[in-house]
């Protein structure tokens, strides 16, 4: 199909090449926020398509949300590098906030298992060309645009080559063929060299796909057997959270074996997160910790849990006092938030999370994380001046989780009425939801929360 529209595109534009377009058209100057060298429209997939058909160049789709911190990170630190700039041209890049209810459709499309995460599209079919999930380095993502413009390019990628089988368990995860993006990305595994710079993301999603098909002691053995093939970059604690969680869930059956993963995950995140010529972002050394000390705690080791603390907390203020923006400082406004509420120490954290909001007042993220923070130092009185304001900016499935804080804000104050109120505003959120947005299961759960208060 793809063959046959682009003879039809050369037809129609004669002498216009890849990346080229005709005088006057509307795709001659890219449209939208320029961030270091790359344009990225926002929120208009149908427009970037066509202009994406009509360059003959594929289509990048960045799938995000506010609340994402390794989305804003990525977007603020690591898709702003120089070295982007060869692929400027060579690409169409569209942003999608997975929130907005007008993205539902694109949403459903193109389903996620985590945020954010990122495709390359042939525009005239849609075709998943390439995919990645979670935070990437400058080198892996380099990588992913690279698999993507090859197999545009070609028309398809060599069968049965390591990037073909990733392909096809990219295009199986979209699909919910759970199997066979298992045994695609093993292939590809099976047949690169060691050393193959996309090892460490395709272990991830070979790792999440065993999960999300409930192979609960298949995972757990992946996660013994290749934790040291997964580099030295996010892909380690992406890798390791889905590791973690079959460790967890195999606790009464292979406790001996849930232990071991619990182990060698400190052990491999104190690695890294120890060693400053690791290529993290802050973000992404600061989730590394995160793990690092809750693994720590798990393993009985709280000194080592409150260092690991300490660590992230200090990273974290100084990213935020050195960021360029506000937008910028926001990044690290969860992760900051959660490590002063597990050191004890909530209000200190108050008043940078008070000037965020003030500086990005159309912004729901730093009011609701603020609110969060008041609940935790037991301030619900101050906690629902915030959460109120972070209601009236929200919107999309976020909203849902807004109001049903909300809720436990009422509850802490002695509220029932409003609790209840609140309940049964989460329930009617969810419900309004457009398909793709929202699942079954989670309206349920929603609707379990607000008969409870019947009883």
């Amino acid at each position: 199909m793809k063959a046959a529209w682009l003879l039809l595109a050369l037809a129609a534009c004669e002498k216009v090449g890849p990346g080229i377009v005709a005088e006057g058209s509307s795709c001659a100057s890219p449209r939208g926020e320029r961030r270091g060298a790359l344009v990225w429209s926002e929120d208009d997939y149908d427009q970037a398509r066509a202009c994406a058909a009509e360059r003959k160049v594929p289509l990048v789709v960045d799938l995000w949300a506010p609340w994402c911190h390794t989305c804003l990170s990525m977007s603020q630190y690591v898709l702003t590098d120089p070295a982007f700039a060869p692929f400027a041209d060579r690409f169409v890049f569209v942003g999608i906030d997975t929130d907005k209810p007008s993205n539902a459709a694109v949403v459903a499309k193109l389903p996620q298992n985590v945020w954010p995460t990122y495709f390359v599209l042939s525009p005239d079919d849609e075709t998943i060309e390439a995919r990645f999930e979670g935070a990437a380095t400058v080198r892996q993502w380099r990588e992913f645009l690279g698999q993507g413009e090859s197999a545009y390019a070609a028309n398809d990628l060599p069968e049965g080559s390591p990037l073909a089988h990733v392909r096809n368990g990219d295009r199986a995860m979209v699909a919910h063929d759970l199997a066979a993006a298992d045994r695609e990305y093993g292939a590809a595994l099976a047949m690169a060299p060691a050393d193959w710079p996309r090892r460490p993301d395709v272990l991830v999603s070979q790792i999440g796909a065993r999960y999300k098909r409930g192979e609960i002691a298949g995972c757990l053995e992946l996660g013994l057997a290749a934790l040291d093939q997964t580099g030295r970059s996010s892909s380690v604690t992406d890798f390791l959270v889905w590791a973690l969680r079959c460790a967890d869930e195999r606790e009464k059956d292979a406790p001996e074996r849930a232990r071991a993963m619990r182990e060698a995950a400190a052990a491999r995140l104190t690695d890294i997160t120890h060693d400053p010529s690791t290529p993290l972002s802050v973000d992404d050394r600061s989730d590394a910790l995160a793990n690092l000390r809750e693994l720590e705690d798990q393993l009985g080791h709280h000194d080592l849990a409150l260092a690991a603390a300490e660590q992230q907390r200090a990273l974290l203020d100084d990213a935020a006092n050195h960021a360029p923006s506000p937008a910028a400082a926001g990044t690290f406004n969860y992760q900051r938030g959660d490590v002063y509420v597990y050191l004890g120490r909530p209000l200190d954290i108050v008043p940078a999370l008070e000037a965020s909001a003030r500086a990005l007042p159309d912004d729901y993220d730093p009011p609701y994380r603020l609110a969060w923070v008041l609940l935790k130092a037991n301030q619900p009185d101050e906690a629902k001046i915030w959460i109120d304001h972070a209601a009236q900016l929200a919107y999309g499935p976020r909203k849902a989780r807004v109001l049903s804080l909300a809720a436990d804000i009422a509850k802490a104050r002695g509220d029932h009425d409003g609790e209840k109120s609140l309940r049964a505003a989460v329930v009617a959120q969810y419900e309004s939801l457009p398909p793709g947005q929202v699942s079954a299961d989670t309206i349920a759960k929603a609707k379990s929360a607000s008969a409870a208060l019947d009883r």
